[in-house]
This record gives structure tokens, C-alpha cells and sequence, in this order.
């Protein structure tokens, strides 16, 4: 029997055969496959739009690198939900894929000041 600390220490770390061992087997059954690439951009989309946040971002770009996805589309892949799902979940999402990505976002942000141009909001 697995221990309540163990379920969270799998979780935490995102094991995948634990992640594996939770799924529904009906995943794996599905009739109608997708092709790997689409099933990961399904999976990036999942996670931004879920607020998800640890080591489940590096496996899901590890994955999406594997199958062949590039930078271009894996950031993409954030840029196209904007309209779906709002500015506020996809710039709440962009460091977590900027370090899965192996983008030292935190360096880059450091002493930055931003563009001159600034949006002045109205003061009731």
C-alpha cells in the first residue's frame, strides 16, 4: 500500500510511471490516434491552461522536443490560446516554459526596465 507521503513525493517530482499508473486505460484504446506531435501540443496546451507548475513542464517539452517540435512551436503554442484563455494564464505560464525550455528567464529579467512605452491606466 502507498503511503500519503509517497503519493505526494511521486507527484511532486511528476514520476511518469506513477502519472502512467493513474491514467484511465481508455487513454491508450482511444480509436481515433493523433499523431505524436499533435498529442503533445495537446499536452502544452493542457498545461498552460491549467496553471500547472513543477517538473510536469520540463517532461511535457522533453516530450515535445522528442517528437520533433520546434522552439518556434512550442512557444507558439502558448501565443495561440491568448484569445482563448486570456493574457493573465498565458503570461502567468510563460516562465514555467521559458525554463523547461532551458531559458534562463530569471538572468534575463534581471535589472530589465521594460519597453519606453507604458500603458497609463485611468484613475477613477
Amino acid at each position: 500500500m502507498t503511503t500519503s507521503e509517497e503519493v505526494l513525493r511521486r507527484l511532486t517530482i511528476a514520476d511518469p510511471s506513477y502519472l502512467r499508473a493513474l491514467a484511465p486505460a481508455e487513454l491508450d484504446a482511444s480509436p481515433q490516434r493523433l499523431d505524436a506531435r499533435s498529442v503533445a501540443l495537446l499536452e502544452l496546451g493542457g498545461l498552460i491552461t491549467s496553471g500547472a507548475a513543477g517538473p510536469i513542464w520540463q517532461q511535457c517539452v522533453a516530450r515535445a522536443r522528442s517528437v520533433g517540435l520546434g522552439l518556434d512551436e512550442v512557444v507558439g503554442s502558448l501565443l495561440a490560446l491568448a484569445p482563448t484563455i486570456g493574457f493573465g494564464r498565458v503570461v502567468a505560464a510563460a516562465p514555467h516554459l521559458a525554463r523547461a525550455l532551458g531559458y534562463d528567464i530569471d538572468s534575463a529579467l534581471h535589472g530589465y526596465q521594460g519597453d519606453e512605452e507604458r500603458i497609463e491606466w485611468p484613475h477613477p
